[in-house]
């Protein structure tokens, strides 16, 4: 009896240890069933971003790729229509070369702009293609209104530019070769140039010295090729080489030789103190009581200056106001309040009123409002200066107003102090009625005054202002009072928020 009672409780445990036996065996199963389907989702979904991200930078390698190609067919075209308009001895032609030779230029410009390492690697190449159109539109206009074939001196400089055009498009068509050995991609350049951007502006300063030392290097035939890929030395050479190309002198917005010197600070330099007690001046009592100012160092703008700024005696910390003053003469050049504007109560005419008021207090009576617009809750109006009958306009002052109450938040003079002098204006030798004979007949006259224009290369033209009236869109037509040439036309365009001159 008890044999049989061992014999049965050896059996029922010999049963529950293979039922826990199986039940192991399922759990392990089931285990390893969730892990192969979750390793081989796992694989997917790598597969998957691998292929996304491969595609991704197919993609982009193309259309950097794509960018230089048609950069590089850009410049061969500037320089093939360079080459006719030297040959030919029609007014006509070299006008219509010329032109060709700008559009291309604002072309390969464009494309110039999406490649990557632009900023680090081809500022001077950048600069030569901008120069090259800007000239070329120049001189196109020059011909224009003085027909004719190219002068002696014209030939001379166009003949430069083809020759810098021409070793720019031969070491293009070099980069291109290299491009297309795949030694180097665009990606390559760019993950670099991203690496160094979030290492912040020191270590990239330091990164460029060791990346252009090892393009020597690599091009002197010291030390292992992998130093620095053929196409780095390429750009390299390129940016060294056109530096010692002669600066071509033309009067054009890209020109290096035309230099903007202020006219408008007089004379005498001011001290530190000084520029406190100015700063102080200027804003007055009401915005310093419970405040100090301090000169935080050197200014921000293009004109020499002290930074002042206005902090709370409570939060040091803290900037509520800052100003630039000038070094020579003392000026105010900026000035900008940090401030919330609690939404919209007064209109825009009345904002235009307290800025002609807040220079009127300190002595600049004779200003006219000329645009002013919203933004932000703020009314930002430009005001010009008059002499005589001639408004100004190179000799602008932005004032920032808040749409809430009326205080003026911002002040920027720095185009009256670069360009307002005394000048002597010739009296107008074509009349408002001879000057609108040159009008097109299709648009309507609605206003006339006279003005002072700055073009692009800052030369000033006294000008009859014409605003039009075409097909229900507003035009600014300005013809030269001296010889009643077309100077320039503006599009106006008229929205809730003010009217933007384009």
């Amino acid at each position: 009896m008890n044999n049989e009672n061992t014999e049965r409780t050896t059996s029922k445990l010999q049963e529950n240890v293979a039922d826990d036996v199986r039940r192991s065996r399922s759990v392990f199963r089931f285990f390893t069933g969730v892990l192969a389907l979750s390793t081989a989702l796992l694989g997917f979904l790598y597969f998957q971003q691998y292929e996304q991200n491969r595609a991704y930078q197919m993609k982009t390698e193309n259309q950097y790729q794509r960018a230089f190609l048609d950069m590089s067919g850009h410049i061969e075209n500037m320089e093939l229509e360079m080459s006719k308009v030297l040959v030919s001895n029609s007014a006509n032609t070299g006008i219509s070369g010329l032109s060709d030779v700008t559009r291309e230029a604002s072309h390969a410009a464009g494309d110039l702009g999406q490649l990557p390492l632009v900023n680090l690697l081809l500022s001077r190449t950048n600069q030569f293609i901008n120069q090259a159109g800007d000239y070329c539109y120049n001189l196109s206009q020059k011909k224009v209104n003085d027909p004719g074939s190219l002068t002696p001196t014209e030939l001379k400089q166009l003949s430069e530019l083809q020759r810098q055009t021409l070793f720019l498009r031969d070491e293009l068509r070099k980069m291109g070769e290299q491009l297309n050995s795949r030694t180097i991609t665009w990606i390559d350049l760019e993950r670099n140039a991203r690496k160094q951007e979030q290492t912040g502006s020191q270590s990239q300063t330091a990164w460029l010295p060791g990346l252009w030392n090892k393009v020597i290097t690599a091009l002197a035939g010291q030390g292992p090729e992998s130093q620095a890929p053929p196409i780095l030395a390429n750009f390299q050479f390129v940016e060294t080489e056109l530096q010692k190309f002669s600066s071509l002198e033309y009067d054009g917005k890209f020109s290096e030789t035309i230099k903007v010197s202020p006219r408008g600070l007089g004379t005498g330099q001011i001290t530190q103190e000084q520029a406190l007690q100015i700063a102080q001046s200027f804003l007055g009592k009401d915005n310093l009581e419970g405040h100090t100012l301090k000169v935080a160092g050197e200014g921000k703008a293009a004109i020499p200056a002290f930074a002042v700024s206005v902090v709370p005696n409570d939060a040091p910390e803290k900037t509520v106001i800052n100003l630039d003053i000038s070094k020579t003469g003392g000026h105010v050049v900026w000035m900008l309040k940090d401030r919330p504007v609690d939404g919209i109560k007064v209109s825009r005419d009345e904002c235009a009123a307290a800025a002609k008021a807040y220079l009127d207090r300190r002595g600049m009576r004779n200003f006219e409002v000329v645009t002013a617009e919203e933004y932000q809750n703020m009314a930002v109006i430009i005001l010009v200066p008059k002499q005589g009958d001639l408004s100004l306009y190179p000799d602008k002052i932005k004032v920032r107003v808040a749409m809430d109450d009326r205080e003026v938040v911002g002040y920027d003079a720095t185009a009256y102090l670069t360009f307002h002098h005394n000048r002597q204006l010739a009296k107008p030798k074509i009349t408002r009625e001879e000057a609108q004979k040159k009008l097109s007949p299709y648009v309507q006259v609605t206003g006339t005054k006279q003005v002072l224009l700055a073009k692009d290369n800052y030369q000033e033209v006294e000008c009859w202002e014409f605003s039009c009236i075409r097909a229900g869109q507003d035009y600014l037509i300005y013809i030269n009072n001296q010889n009643g040439r077309e100077e320039k036309i503006f599009s106006v365009i008229n929205t809730p928020a003010g009217r933007f001159i384009f």
